[in-house]
């Protein structure tokens, strides 16, 4: 799952949304410098552009922030 969220709004709300990962379109997945995993990523309900989303253990976590 990619748990797809604003960073600025998601303490006063807690809205997150969650995709299954084989909706997502991956470009790119990597091991940034700090050694986490990340995936970029395009869906259809995000139109413009590419995502970034990092490995938390258990879920792809986006912060659209």
């Amino acid at each position: 799952m990619i748990r797809i969220f604003n960073s600025a709004y998601y303490n006063e709300t807690g809205e997150q949304r969650l995709i299954p990962l084989n909706e997502a379109e991956i470009i790119e997945q990597k091991i940034d410098a700090k050694g986490r995993p990340y995936i970029l990523f395009e869906h259809r309900d995000y139109p413009l552009g590419g995502l970034y989303a990092w490995f938390d253990g258990t879920n792809w976590s986006c912060d659209l922030d």
